[in-house]
């Protein structure tokens, strides 16, 4: 049963109070007990300031998601935190990335320092968006954290026309190999492939619509819910449907002929045209075949 969201964002505050005054700032704790953060008691301290993050703040939270935070912290203390907790997942941007405890649910903590997330928001980057665009402040004094995040929250229509450039790109050239793939009968490099051409495709999917990148496992259902995402869901399907032809590469070593790689290439096709009309496709992005 899905949680209320007044309900979510009362739990998650308590939690992040007791994160910032029982985990972190103890562990921010220099030595001789000096706390860089300026020997602040309070978990709302003007040091440090939370926010609800990933499935919780993006509307995806079901009734296993863990409970996610972001931890915005003065520099010294920052680092040094970062010193005795041990990473998690893969080194990304912007911050660092760390597990809860198990008492506050064991779910993903970001932490930055203010500047890492000023200069996230001055340059707002696909990852960054993702972490931060739709956090929501728990504990914020002041509004600085609010503040902060604002240029993330409405992302100007340069900055997807940025996005629609850089990953149409990329979607034609792993067009092109998975074309290659299939003349030289390497199918696990085809399948490869197409799962880097899907992100791509559904990420252009959301920009075509102004709608904000948002985290990987959510994506597909995500970018069905857009107006290219409903205009394609047939034939992405479709696709999916197919996979299990890649043990037989769809038929045939020929992209021409190869059922897979059709379906591939008229998706392409819509999407090309569907960003021409939008006036989101440059001239010199219009669909070619390259060699990988």
């Amino acid at each position: 049963m899905a949680i209320a969201r007044a309900e979510l964002a009362r739990r998650a505050r308590d939690v992040a109070r007791r994160v910032v005054a029982e985990w972190l700032e103890p562990q921010a704790t220099g030595p001789a007990g000096e706390d860089p953060a300026g020997a602040a008691a309070e978990p709302a301290s003007p040091g440090w300031a939370t926010a609800l993050a990933g499935s919780g703040a993006t509307g995806y939270r079901d009734r296993v998601s863990r409970l996610d935070l972001v931890a915005v912290g003065p520099t010294p203390a920052v680092e040094r935190l970062r010193g005795r907790l041990a990473p998690h997942g893969e080194p990304g941007e912007p911050g660092s990335f760390h597990r809860l405890p198990g008492w506050a649910g064991g779910g993903h903590l970001a932490l930055l320092t203010w500047d890492e997330l000023a200069a996230a928001a001055a340059h707002p980057t696909e990852a960054a968006v993702v972490l931060l665009g739709a956090a929501e402040p728990l504990l914020d004094p002041g509004g600085r954290l609010a503040a902060a995040l604002a240029p993330l929250r409405e992302l100007p229509p340069s900055w997807y026309r940025q996005q629609v450039a850089r990953r149409y790109r990329a979607l034609r050239r792993r067009t092109a190999s998975m074309a290659w793939n299939l003349r030289r009968g390497q199918a696990l490099a085809f399948l490869a492939g197409f799962v880097q051409w899907l992100e791509h495709f559904l990420l252009l999917c959301r920009y075509a619509d102004g709608e904000p990148p948002v985290d990987r496992k959510w994506l597909l259902q995500a970018a069905m819910r857009t107006s290219l995402g409903r205009q394609c869901r047939a034939d992405l399907y479709a696709l999916f449907s197919g996979l299990g032809e890649i043990a037989t590469l769809g038929g045939s070593y020929d992209p021409k002929e190869n059922r897979l790689y059709g379906t591939i290439a008229r998706l392409h096709g819509q999407l090309a045209a569907a960003l021409r009309q939008r006036g989101l496709l440059d001239e010199r992005d219009e669909a070619r075949e390259e060699t990988p």
